[in-house]
């Protein structure tokens, strides 16, 4: 046995069979990747989409239940710094809220896109402190 792997014809065997095999594990990798980024982004746009429906001259039932229905989606594929800052930007809309400030409100909004954007690993990436989101609405108020 000792000989067989003192050989060069043994590792004029071996070594391509391991980068083969490596290779094809770090395709497989990057081909996983790849397909996970581009669930993530229809899930990150569909919330996007959403939030059009919950503007103040958008608002109404239906765009309020597909906003609900989209942060429900996050969970499924969003890892826990995305879902945080879901919560946050959540805890700052919500009816219930008894000191609502729209600066908090944007605060937050910037904070879960930001997330969204490092999840993506969007190039180049993004600082926290400079990044803004400004959300657009039609401006015309629903019947």
């Amino acid at each position: 046995m000792k000989e067989i792997i003192t050989t060069p014809q043994f590792w004029a065997i071996i070594i391509p069979a391991l980068v083969g095999i490596w290779t094809f594990k770090k395709a497989k990798e990057s081909e996983r990747e790849s397909e996970w980024r581009k669930e993530k982004l229809k899930l990150y746009l569909n919330f996007v989409t959403a939030l059009s429906g919950i503007t103040d001259s958008e608002i109404s039932d239906e765009g309020e239940i597909n906003f609900a229905k989209s942060c429900n989606d996050l969970h499924a594929l969003a890892p826990a710094n995305v879902l945080n800052a879901l919560h946050a930007y959540q805890d700052k809309i919500r009816i219930s809220n008894e000191n609502p400030s729209i600066a908090l409100k944007q605060k937050s909004l910037d904070l879960l896109l930001y997330e969204m954007r490092k999840d993506l690993k969007i190039k180049p990436p993004d600082k926290v402190e400079e990044f803004s989101m400004q959300l657009w609405s039609s401006g015309k108020k629903r019947k």
